[in-house]
């Protein structure tokens, strides 16, 4: 560790080694808060826990008065707007602003900012969406329910971190799919059941790690197969004999 403070530091939280750069430092003097002894992956952790996304909740626009669903619960002592009147241009979001005070604590002015400034009840392209209320950090999408950071999906049910699935329930980390449940991070697959990490997939069931496969039945790391059962090759007429025998 440097003169003023900067270099390696032990992380209070795990006990990693983290560096402070002396530009860091010299941020950290100007707005008057003291150096990090948490290292920068504790910190988003931190982050992390005042973020709300998967959570929602009926309260009222503190502006319209409508009920709307938000992601902030009706305790939270924050003026929250539904989506239609945030983006509307009837309200000017500058009137909320502060003189920042070089005197006072900076995160003190922050608290007081963030109190008196509205927010938007919701994370989502509201207008991209159709029959989607029950969403949040969303676009792009039609009749679907309680999915989480997605955009272009249709059909899609209890699922999150989504591009383009459809007709899809209980995924997560999926991509251009269809007709899918149970699923982890599968692209262009097309019923793929209780899989995870497959591309190019079609009817492949309770397998990981498989590409351009099709009539698959609990296999792991193939490339281009058909008919696959526990990563052992069948005929067609065996696959389904023994798949789908009494």
């Amino acid at each position: 560790m440097d003169g003023n403070g900067a270099g390696l530091r032990s992380c209070q939280n795990c006990k990693q080694e983290f560096r402070i750069e002396p530009e860091d430092f010299d941020f950290y003097e100007k707005i008057k808060v003291p150096p990090p002894t948490w290292c920068p992956q504790c910190r988003m952790i931190r982050r992390f826990a005042f973020t709300n996304i998967w959570n929602l909740y009926k309260r009222s626009c503190d502006k319209c008065g409508k009920n709307i669903i938000s992601i902030y619960s009706p305790d939270k002592p924050v003026i929250v707007y539904c989506q239609p009147c945030w983006w509307a241009d009837d309200w000017d979001g500058t009137e909320y602003g502060l003189d920042y005070d070089p005197s006072r604590p900076f995160f003190e002015q922050v608290q007081e900012l963030s109190a008196k400034a509205p927010r938007s009840a919701l994370e989502s392209a509201y207008l991209t969406l159709k029959n989607t209320e029950y969403a949040n950090a969303l676009g792009h999408s039609k009749n679907c329910y309680l999915i989480f950071w997605a955009d272009y999906c249709e059909n899609a049910f209890y699922s999150s971190f989504l591009n383009g699935l459809k007709d899809s329930l209980d995924c997560y980390r999926m991509k251009d799919s269809e007709l899918c449940y149970e699923d982890v991070g599968c692209n262009k697959c097309y019923r793929t059941f209780f899989s995870e990490e497959c591309d190019a997939c079609n009817d492949v069931w309770f397998s990981r790690n498989c590409t351009g496969c099709t009539n698959c039945f609990g296999c792991v790391n193939l490339r281009n197969k058909n008919y696959y059962i526990w990563n052992e090759q069948y005929t067609k007429g065996e696959y389904f004999k023994k798949l789908f025998r009494s």
